[in-house]
Parts: C-alpha cells; structure tokens; sequence
C-alpha cells in the first residue's frame, strides 16, 4: 500500500470526524490544517480536475468558521508529515 492509498484510507475511515493534517507546502514551509472528509460544500476553483493522484482537495475548517469564504486548500500526500483523527495518528 502507498503512503497516498495509506492517508486516503484514513481520511475515508475518519467519517465525519475531524481530522488534522501537518505537511510541508511546495515552499518548503509546515502548515497545518483540519477539515470534515464529509464536507459537501460546493469546491470552488478553475473547474481543472486534478492531474496528480496523490493531491487531495478539503475545505480548511478553521479557515471556514473564522472567515467563510476561501476556505478550500488541496495537499500532496506526498508532503505528509502526519495525519490525526478519531485519536488515531499516522506519522511518516
């Protein structure tokens, strides 16, 4: 199993709950951020499917209570450093 198919099925079995992913952004700085895997919110964007398998698209929670709007941010799996939910946590 890959660490992309690894993250994707922890995500999945999180439900509904929370969960806090901390990766590094194409920069080379950490950034954090939580999100409901179940969100059904409508994504805004250019309306381009993603071309890399291992990105996945969520809407920042934290972004989202404080602000409302531009709260949808995508991550590389790739960039994982660790992923939280349900108290579990995977760390690569």
């Amino acid at each position: 199993m890959t660490k992309t198919d690894k993250i994707k099925s922890f995500i999945f079995n999180a439900g509904s709950s929370i969960v806090n992913v901390r990766f590094v952004k194409a920069d080379g700085s950490v950034r954090s951020l939580c999100f409901n895997p179940r969100d059904t919110k409508e994504i805004k964007g250019t309306g381009t499917a993603v071309k890399k398998p291992s990105i996945i698209r969520c809407r920042d929670f934290t972004i989202a209570r404080n602000v409302g709007e531009g709260a949808w941010r995508s991550f590389d799996c790739e960039r994982v450093l660790s992923i939280k939910a349900n108290g579990q946590t995977l760390t690569f």
